[in-house]
């Protein structure tokens, strides 16, 4: 993966044209600062396991909440905002606290605490500043990969209840930073849970409902595929920006592994079409077709819809991606930008899913 400057300014410069949600609104934290001193003890021994997390006690879900609390909400405040470095101390201070989920696995407090960040995060995200909303969602993008470590109660809810959230962005937020965090989100959610959903025990089994699955892959196939049209004499970065979030959308639909989901959530047909890379607008860099030939590789065939896909058609697509990609290597050194291409990144990439 890379990404430039230009690129990072391009998305925040299509955040910055769209227009806002509504004004800032800022959330005092003085009660919350109060609440949070007088938790701290309790909330620190649920969360190291010393003492047991019960679902049922005021004092413990009080402890989560106004924690959670005090996390999300101060991504609100101007002068956190206007502070160089503030925003990122506060986000490695969250960052140690979803560390320490991992110490004590199967624990009830886990799924308590993914349940109230994203509780409080959906708070934030529809009627704040643009950089309140995008380091909200960040904050929930930051969740999924902690989800294995709560107790089995969450693991079978949270997935779904995360994907709804990063849809829910994806189809209504004007903001593109936002959606960049939901699709890291949807990529890590798809993570997290393949290897859940297929231990011995069935009652074990962790997957996405089936109408989530439906939703998230033809929420991903609007994205990619609704074509723009950019006039003449666009600044690059804009298009380079776009390129970028539609990577990001190949990306995590490639995560689904299902070559077919629902009506329109043609998985299969879309990494195809980018593997080869003809007839889309704008046209697509070499890394958004190297990561949907790598995501054809690592489709799955399934039931009802294994005799809907066909596996020699994709392997086509991929040799035709494969031809291009080994020529343009070749003569990388005629293009500034291939010059900085992450050559054997992708191709170990493409090698893991060969095998």
């Amino acid at each position: 993966m890379f990404l430039s400057i230009r690129l990072i300014k391009a998305l925040g410069f299509f955040a910055l044209v769209i227009p806002m949600f509504a004004l800032a609104q800022p959330i005092p934290l003085e009660d919350v600062l109060k609440e949070r001193s007088l938790s701290a003890e309790i909330f620190n021994k649920t969360l190291r396991g010393e003492v047991a997390f019960d679902a049922k006690n005021p004092a413990h879900i009080k402890a989560v909440d106004v924690n959670a609390r005090f996390f999300v909400y101060r991504v609100t405040r101007p002068e956190i905002q206007a502070e160089p470095g503030k925003m990122d101390s506060i986000f490695k201070e969250y960052e140690s606290v979803l560390k320490q989920l991992k110490t004590k696995a199967d624990n009830p407090f886990n799924t308590s605490f993914l349940e109230k960040i994203l509780e409080k995060t959906k708070e934030i995200i529809p009627n704040t500043s643009i950089s309140a909303r995008i380091n909200a969602v960040r904050m929930q993008a930051m969740c999924p990969a902690e989800i294995a470590n709560c107790d089995l109660a969450g693991q079978k809810i949270l997935p779904d209840q995360f994907m709804e959230s990063f849809i829910a962005v994806l189809q209504k937020s004007p903001d593109d930073g936002m959606k960049l965090y939901a699709l890291k989100g949807i990529r890590d959610t798809y993570k997290v849970i393949r290897p859940m959903a297929v231990v011995k025990k069935a009652s074990s089994r962790v997957t996405l409902s089936p109408a989530v699955e439906v939703k998230v892959a033809e929420t991903l196939a609007k994205i990619i595929e609704t074509p723009i049209v950019y006039p003449v004499g666009t600044a690059p970065e804009i298009v380079e920006g776009y390129r970028v979030l539609r990577r990001e959308a190949l990306k995590a639909l490639a995560q689904s592994r299902a070559p077919i989901s629902g009506e329109k959530g043609r998985t299969a047909f879309i990494l195809a079409k980018f593997a080869n890379g003809s007839d889309i607008k704008p046209e697509p860099r070499l890394d958004e077709r190297a990561e949907a030939a790598i995501g054809l590789l690592n489709l799955r065939l399934q039931d009802p819809d294994a005799s809907e896909y066909n596996m020699e058609a994709a392997l086509y697509q991929f040799s035709s991606f494969l031809i291009d990609y080994f020529q343009r290597f070749n003569s990388r050194n005629d293009s500034d930008a291939e010059k900085l291409f992450p050559w054997k990144y992708y191709a170990a990439r493409i090698t893991d899913a060969l095998d």
